[in-house]
């Protein structure tokens, strides 16, 4: 057996001549070489609609050797597209084999299904199949998916537990996944290729007038985005500076009206003026710089929060 962990350096070595370095040498390359099932170790990234450490401390308890992000500003609560949007931004610079945990689950201790997708990317998901999937299943593409068997992949001692399956079921299979406790094999059984998709719609231009619906955007920042991408608001030829009218309505009620200008960024107008801009997942946003729009204005998100835009 290996008597060096394959993360320490080779001991000190004094007194010893060339071949006896040799044959150390090679004996910590071995080590390397041979290192057991768990030690090779992936990040788990844990996102959820409520706040707290509980899920942290059960992935801790797999491994305390795991590398464990938890994904903030919180998800607005029972937000399922959130939850596919911020997956699908936060997965992209991610190196295959991280496991990401999801958690906005409104239906949780119903019929729904407790499933880790695998993207074509070597990523993995660990989410009820709920539309939260959405968004990695579209960007990444999916290479399999397995329903999570709670016989094996559940905290033992907790299947009188029906309401937090976050704690006992998403955060213990995603930490012995990213640890290398259990493959992806032994998650469970096989299903379809295929997890329940939201709905998504873009938005419209026609007769010089864009419109949509806020999208998201309605967390900590409070930077709205729309439902309107690159190639959309690329029709109305605007340039930087632009000024653009924006109504916002919820169920046919005004609440915001104003104007404001297309800019390359926050910086490009004074603190607490509002702006226009492309994010960076390249949909159009708009902000106040240095302040958060949707608390100021009182603006959420759904397809009930439409928008109409117009350059002046």
């Amino acid at each position: 057996m290996c008597r060096f962990r394959p993360k320490d350096k080779p001991p000190h070595l004094s007194g010893t001549g060339s071949r006896s370095l040799l044959l150390l040498a090679l004996i910590y390359l071995s080590c390397l070489a041979q290192a057991a099932p768990g030690e090779n170790q992936n990040a788990l990234l844990i996102q959820a609609d409520f706040a707290g450490l509980v899920m942290t401390g059960v992935a801790y308890s797999v491994s305390t050797e795991l590398d464990i992000y938890n994904v903030r500003p919180l998800i607005p609560l029972y937000d399922i597209a959130a939850a596919s949007a911020s997956l699908e931004y936060n997965a992209q610079t991610w190196p295959a084999g991280t496991v990401f945990v999801s958690v906005v689950d409104p239906g949780v201790g119903t019929v729904r299904k407790s499933v880790v997708l695998k993207t074509k990317t070597g990523l993995y998901f660990v989410s009820p199949d709920n539309g939260s999937l959405s968004g990695p299943a579209e960007a990444y593409g999916i290479e399999a998916v397995r329903e999570i068997d709670e016989a094996v992949n559940r905290i033992p001692g907790s299947e009188w537990s029906h309401t937090f399956h976050g704690r006992d079921v998403y955060s213990y299979t995603g930490a012995r996944l990213a640890a290398g406790v259990i493959s992806f094999e032994q998650v469970g059984p096989e299903l379809a290729t295929e997890v329940i998709r939201l709905k998504v719609t873009s938005g419209s231009f026609d007769d010089g007038v864009l419109t949509g619906y806020v999208a998201g955007g309605t967390g900590r920042l409070g930077n709205i985005f729309f439902n309107i991408d690159r190639a959309l608001f690329a029709r109305t030829d605007a340039k930087y500076g632009d000024q653009f009218s924006l109504e916002i309505h919820h169920n046919n009620k005004v609440v915001w009206r104003g104007s404001l200008p297309y800019v390359r960024s926050f910086g490009s107008v004074a603190k607490g003026s509002n702006l226009l801009f492309m994010n960076s997942s390249g949909a159009l946003s708009v902000a106040i710089n240095q302040g958060s729009f949707a608390s100021t204005y009182n603006i959420s998100s759904g397809i009930d929060w439409t928008a109409r835009l117009q350059r002046k």
